[in-house]
């Protein structure tokens, strides 16, 4: 099972390396100026921090954390799209107050008018009764003429007219933007994280070193040390059974330095140990239920996880017909590279 050079790997991450960086940078430009308008000197800190938590929930390939991840980023999403729209947003707004305090002025105006005529009509009546009653009613007079001006004019201005078709398109084409970018961001982390998947699953191609060597060579704290598998001998080998494993499924010992073990070489073995705990991980299943769901015996999975430190020691290990079961398990998963 062949791997992929490193330079061959880094030229297919290069590309949603560059669509992730050039998307993440233009929406925090936005995003820290919403979030520093409204939250203060520490808004950079909230933008940065809410783009970071919403790519690294999208790099999980969990369903409850994409899910989580998809709530982070319409979060992300709404600081920009908010100051792109807040314009259009100000001179709909706008608009709207100058055309009642228009409204509202005709009517009060109309109203007047319409006192001064009852004002008027009432100086006419007094005056043919008695004189001095002129100069009230040219006043009356010269103030309506003046409202029936005021109301021409407001009748015949035009409403409060709001941007032109073409700035209103402009702003809705950057909000599009800004959703899109916020789209192809997504998609280049879980391109990062799928590759990533796939170079994990593939394994790695074991060096013919001896299991002392082996021993020496492996880093405490990542996983079981790497020593030599035995080989099968079924018929005179003696084994060291731990109690708590229990009997085993097939009588098998190791009595050799050799890496394989049966038809299985020792890098489908760790290609097999590596899919299941990615699927494990994947579908954050605990071995207990994995065994439960496709009746695989807990022992034979233990055996299996401590395959090279039970070979170093002489002891029995997993045996081929359960590494053939495993791996016909696996088979049907897409998380697992066990074919």
């Amino acid at each position: 099972m062949g791997n992929q050079s490193p330079t061959t790997r880094f030229i297919e991450m290069v590309p949603p390396l560059l669509v992730l960086a050039g998307a993440i940078a233009l929406l925090q430009v936005h995003a820290i100026q919403f979030w520093t308008e409204f939250v203060g000197p520490m808004g950079w800190a909230w933008a940065v921090l809410l783009e970071v938590v919403a790519l690294w929930l999208w790099y999980q390939r969990q369903l409850a954390r994409r899910m989580l991840a998809m709530v982070a980023s319409v979060l992300t999403l709404t600081g920009p799209i908010y100051m792109v729209c807040e314009p259009l947003v100000d001179e709909w707004l706008s608009a709207s107050h100058v055309d009642a305090s228009r409204e509202l002025r005709i009517e009060r105006l109309a109203l007047e008018a319409s006192r001064l005529e009852e004002s008027i009509e009432t100086f006419r009546a007094n005056s043919e009764a008695r004189a001095g009653w002129l100069e009230p009613i040219q006043v009356a007079q010269a103030r309506l003429a003046e409202v029936d001006s005021q109301l021409a004019t407001l009748v015949a201005a035009p409403p409060a007219e709001a941007w032109t078709w073409r700035q209103q398109a402009l702003i809705g084409m950057q909000a599009v933007a800004l959703l899109i970018f916020q789209l192809a961001a997504v998609l280049a982390i879980t391109s990062l994280s799928k590759l990533r998947q796939q170079a994990f699953a593939k394994g790695v191609t074991p060096r013919p070193t001896s299991s002392c060597d082996r021993l020496r060579e492996e880093t405490p704290g990542i996983g079981q040390n790497l020593v030599v598998a035995g080989a099968l001998n079924t018929e005179s080998a003696t084994c060291n059974l731990e109690p708590e494993l229990g009997l085993p499924s097939m009588g098998e010992a190791n009595n050799d330095s050799e890496l394989g073990k049966g038809g299985f070489a020792y890098a489908d073995i760790v290609v097999l140990r590596d899919a299941l705990e990615q699927l494990l991980e994947d579908r954050e299943m605990t071995q207990a239920a994995f065994c439960r769901d496709h009746d695989f015996s807990p022992r034979d999975l233990s055996l299996l996880r401590r395959h090279e430190a039970r070979c170093a020691a002489g002891e029995r290990t997993i045996s081929i017909t359960a590494l053939d079961r495993l791996a016909e398990i696996l088979r049907h998963h897409p998380t697992s590279c066990a074919e």
